[in-house]
């Protein structure tokens, strides 16, 4: 939903705002709709960091949430989950993990993203400073790519429809992940923004600025001095 609304430029109006005109902004409003009347009605508590909290805490929680697993049950029993002996390779994960660093390349290079889906979760920062986002974006894609591949998912919807039964669990988790990783790197934008414009008055506004000197005294009426 922030995303949504930064993307918008949502302000006046709660939550998603009006519905669009245009088919494709409608339909995705459609879809986010239904995701947010469909979590309202059934969520797992979150603790989230209060709303002006540094975007450093925001992360740092993003991260602790995707530490932590879903509380679901047992994986479905999906065919990639298994070779031909009956043995579920670990190398679907690892082939997860590459395809999340390829995305951060690419976000590093400033070049198209693997997969269409990626465009709809934020791209961190690029700068050395950025470590942290960059790392939380990785993880947060790894998680994603696992959660698609055992779920069939396609197309730019990164998680698709919030499935029904023990399956909701995950999809309630990882949209969270998704949510505290949004309103984080939002949350840095904005400072970076405020540093950056706070930096510019700075400058213009030096003490040999002739926009910083005092104005020049003016004659006050009074009696004429006396006469020699």
């Amino acid at each position: 939903m922030e995303l949504w609304r930064t993307r918008h430029a949502i302000s006046s109006t709660p939550e998603l705002g009006p519905r669009p005109d245009t088919p494709d902004d409608a339909a995705a409003w459609d879809d986010l709709d239904a995701r947010v009347r469909a979590l309202s009605g059934r969520r797992r508590p979150l603790h989230l960091p209060p709303p002006d909290a540094p975007a450093s805490v925001m992360i740092a929680a993003a991260l602790d949430h995707l530490d932590a697993p879903p509380p679901a049950g047992p994986l479905p029993d999906h065919p990639a989950l298994r070779d031909p002996f009956g043995v579920a390779p670990l190398s679907y994960r690892a082939l997860d993990a590459r395809t999340a660093r390829r995305a951060l390349a690419a976000v590093l290079a400033g070049e198209p993203l693997p997969e269409s889906w990626m465009e709809e979760i934020t791209a961190p920062g690029t700068d050395d400073e950025d470590e942290d986002e960059q790392r939380t974006y990785t993880k947060l894609l790894t998680a994603i790519s696992d959660y698609r591949r055992r779920h069939h998912r396609a197309g730019p919807d990164p998680l698709g429809p919030r499935p029904a039964g023990l399956d909701d669990d995950e999809w309630d988790h990882l949209t969270d992940a998704i949510d505290l990783y949004t309103h984080a790197r939002v949350q840095h934008r904005l400072s970076q923004v405020r540093a950056r414009t706070a930096a510019e008055r700075a400058a213009l506004l030096q003490p040999t600025s002739p926009l910083r000197q005092p104005p020049p005294e003016l004659h006050r009426p009074g009696p004429a001095p006396p006469a020699r």
